[in-house]
């Protein structure tokens, strides 16, 4: 079985575990968890220095976007497509940023990166900023 990816520290950890005869690392047939995909940030960093902000984010939340449009262009296409939710982790993360700024949209995304794992999935859209939804109470 070939390594993928992010896999190496969790499969040093069940190796170790299990005494040395690991064979791949365990839950990655289905998919590697977010801890691994946080390790594989540091390859997207220097694409991040030179990727420009998308129009229209908030300017707290442009190094933090820029990061996942880097992990987007040279991490995700190295990596099988392993995301149970619509729309993907990192859709989600470039929308949470975009429409809630770096606290909210940040807090939104780790959150989402938690509950991305095996067995987990479905539909699970960004919820609308709080001032379109009082917007829309004003209106109505």
């Amino acid at each position: 079985m070939t390594s993928r990816p992010g896999c190496t520290r969790r499969r040093q950890r069940s190796e170790r575990k299990a005494g040395g005869s690991g064979d791949g690392c365990d839950g990655c047939e289905s998919g590697c968890d977010a801890i691994s995909l946080f390790s594989l940030l540091w390859l997207a960093l220097p694409a991040a220095l030179v990727t420009p902000a998308p129009a229209g984010t908030p300017w707290g939340a442009r190094w933090p976007v820029r990061l996942v449009v880097a992990y987007r262009a040279r991490v995700s296409p190295a990596r099988p497509p392993c995301c149970p939710f619509t729309p993907t982790c990192s859709t989600y993360g470039l929308d949470a940023l975009r429409n809630h700024g770096l606290l909210r949209g940040g807090r939104l995304t780790v959150a989402r990166l938690r509950r991305c794992r095996p067995g987990a999935g479905g539909s699970d859209p960004v919820p609308a900023p709080a001032r379109a939804a009082s917007q829309a109470l004003v209106q109505a």
